[in-house]
């Protein structure tokens, strides 16, 4: 996404990967745009049906979830995003699916141990298997849940800080639908958590007394917490960087990882001791 000028107006510009993405983004925001109060920043229409163009908010920021303010926010930004299933029959817009969270973390899991021997030239060989045992055990956990099936609704998809955005009227909005999808609510809250977790130095308990919202989350879905999703999506994503891109992700990447294997044997420990509860 980028800022772009015409007739003396700024606009918020992304092209599609492919004219289906365009196409299903355009159908939820003329959903999304019937409600009020707005969730969304309504779309300019473009010539290029693969551009996604929407107004700029001067003096926009994202959200940053080292802030309590803005986890606070950006939950409920998701929960009413959730909610929306009661009034909108999200299964009928076209270029809506679902897919299996499980499923996806499994190949994502099999990818990083066929690629295991690349990421040695960053990591030691005790860190890399670390990260393999806790995604391996995690997902035989996950793989026993027995939980009721919830209502299905629109999950956002792509819960990155970046993407709740503080807008010039000083409304948290949610923007970059590419990668929406249907699903329960549920999953979409572990992945945010995913993602604020390293924000409170993977303090569970801190989060769950500070969000008492999250109680509709289904604790047997806590294993979920356990898989190291952020670790093995960005390593993945890193390697096959051009070696430029590469050398600066990695200034990032490598303190975060050995942060985050620091704590996760605490991380187990808490969510163990909440599932009993």
């Amino acid at each position: 996404m980028w800022k772009y000028n015409y007739r003396s107006n700024n606009y918020f510009v992304k092209r599609a990967k492919q004219l289906e993405v365009a196409e299903k983004v355009r159908a939820i925001h003329r959903q999304l745009g019937r409600l009020a109060p707005s969730l969304v920043l309504p779309l300019v229409q473009s010539d290029d049906e693969q551009m996604i163009v929407q107004l700029w908010q001067e003096g926009s920021h994202s959200a940053n979830f080292a802030h309590k303010k803005d986890r606070e926010q950006s939950l409920k930004l998701l929960m009413a995003l959730h909610e929306t299933h009661k009034k909108i029959a999200w299964q009928r817009v076209p270029g809506m699916h679902t897919y299996s969270q499980l499923l996806k973390w499994q190949m994502r899991h099999l990818r990083f141990k066929s690629r295991r021997n690349d990421f040695r030239a960053f990591l030691t060989k005790e860190e890399v298997d670390q990260i393999v045992h806790y995604s391996e055990k995690a997902l035989q956990l996950i793989a026993m849940e027995d939980v009721p099936e919830k209502d299905i609704t629109l999950l956002h998809g792509d819960v990155v800080h970046h993407n709740f955005l503080w807008c010039s009227d000083g409304e948290l909005r949610l923007i970059d639908f590419d990668l929406a999808h249907l699903g329960e609510a549920d999953d979409e809250y572990i992945l945010w958590l995913h993602r604020v977790l390293p924000a409170v130095d993977y303090d569970l308990g801190k989060i769950l007394a500070e969000l008492p919202e999250l109680r509709r989350l289904d604790r047997r879905k806590y294993h979920r917490l356990k898989f190291p999703n952020e670790l093995l999506r960005e390593w993945l994503f890193a390697v096959d960087l051009p070696l430029e891109q590469q050398l600066v992700f990695l200034d990032y990447l490598i303190p975060f990882t050995k942060r985050a294997l620091t704590y996760w044997p605490k991380l187990w420990y808490d969510i163990d001791r909440f599932m009993k509860k």
